[in-house]
């Protein structure tokens, strides 16, 4: 009963309970019209019985003997047909107008079914096109249906686009390395000064792979959305100590607020290192850099300014996008993955927080993040 149940589609389910549905409100209104005309009858019954005793001319009705119907037996017969009849016309009209409502339901499920057919077939381009006629229901569920179609369709593009620039990034070190090679080869007797710059190409282009591999792992755990380790963290000798730690060139410090940062220090280590990377790249080795930090009550929000070029209003949205590069050739020349920016979007994000450009007063760029769980220092907010 259950398999042959499970092998219905909506519409047979649907056009059977409304069926049943009816059968039972009418077996229900029969039964209980049956039960006040038998209670008419035996009261009619009685008062008959009554007047054949007292009439020579009337059979007993009982005993098994025949007898013709009474008005009433035969009124009961009539009311019985005619709830039979209307039962079963009303029962097939249920199945008929259950069978189409379901038809009608069921339309926008069967057309998702062969949208996601076809989707499964790699097609994701494939959309529902919306029906004024269809319910509310209906076309809340395929704008949904679509809206998750437009996520799919834009990950898989981005995933692939992901891998033709980290294939790309990791074919350029590995071309020159080859390069290298093949001409240390070709050198029957290489002298040792040639040997030496091979090897200095050589361990550069290694080291920029090995750069490029640790923040494709880096990414790929912040996809994964690994737990933070959150710690108190003292804000302002922390901020100040990598500021100081910072080789590429001198670092500007700003004003920096007292009080403590609830956060993980180590992804929060990462971010400053690659806002500070990237604004080096852009000042140059000479240029102006700074940090600086503001408080807004349990908000903070924590900057990086640098005296380059600076980044046009169309483009930054862009620079957190993964490979990006606004300058290709002088960012890759400098060691940039182009992954900087994109890690520090994901790190503050995982945070809660938010990241943004902005104009700087040094003539560059700034780069901003903002981030909750600040307690500023008593007597100094």
């Amino acid at each position: 009963m259950r398999e042959a149940w499970s092998r219905l589609g909506l519409r047979g389910r649907l056009a059977l309970s409304i069926a049943a549905i009816v059968l039972a409100a009418f077996a229900v209104v029969y039964v209980v019209v049956r039960h006040e005309m038998g209670g008419e009858r035996a009261t009619i019954k009685y008062e008959e019985r009554r007047e054949a005793a007292s009439s020579a001319r009337q059979a007993a009705p009982d005993r098994g003997e025949a007898s013709p119907l009474s008005p009433v037996e035969e009124a009961q017969s009539e009311v019985q047909r005619t709830f039979l009849l209307t039962g079963g016309l009303a029962l097939a009209a249920a199945l008929l107008a259950g069978y189409l409502l379901a038809a009608r339901t069921a339309a926008p499920l069967r057309r998702m079914a062969a949208t996601a057919a076809e989707v499964d077939g790699g097609d994701l381009t494939p959309r529902i096109g919306p029906e004024r006629s269809a319910s509310v229901e209906a076309r809340t569920l395929a704008e949904a249906f679509n809206h998750m179609l437009d996520r799919l369709d834009d990950a898989f593009s981005r995933q692939r686009q992901f891998v033709s620039d980290a294939s790309h990034e990791l074919r350029t070190p590995l071309t020159a390395i080859r390069g290298q090679l093949e001409v240390l080869a070709n050198s029957a007797q290489p002298d040792r000064a040639e040997v030496r710059r091979v090897e200095g190409v050589v361990l550069t282009e290694m080291a920029r792979i090995e750069r490029l591999v640790d923040d494709l792992l880096t990414l790929a755990r912040l996809d994964e959305e690994a737990p933070l380790q959150r710690r108190e963290i003292s804000l302002a000798p922390f901020l100040r100590g990598i500021a100081e730690q910072e080789t590429l060139g001198v670092v500007a410090i700003g004003e920096l607020p007292a009080g403590t940062l609830h956060a993980d220090p180590d992804r929060l280590t990462q971010v400053i290192r690659n806002l500070l990377g990237n604004a080096r790249r852009h000042a140059g080795s000479e240029g102006q850099v700074a940090i600086f930090a503001e408080a807004h009550g349990s908000r903070l929000t924590i900057g990086v300014d640098d005296g380059g070029p600076g980044i046009s209003p169309a483009e930054r949205e862009r620079v957190f996008g993964r490979f990006h590069r606004s300058e290709a050739s002088r960012a890759r020349g400098s060691g940039g993955s182009g992954l900087g920016l994109a890690i520090a979007r994901s790190i503050v994000e995982l945070h809660g927080g938010r990241i943004w450009v902005d104009d700087s007063p040094l003539g560059g760029a700034r780069v901003c993040f903002e981030l909750g769980g600040f307690e500023p220092q008593l007597g100094t907010a």
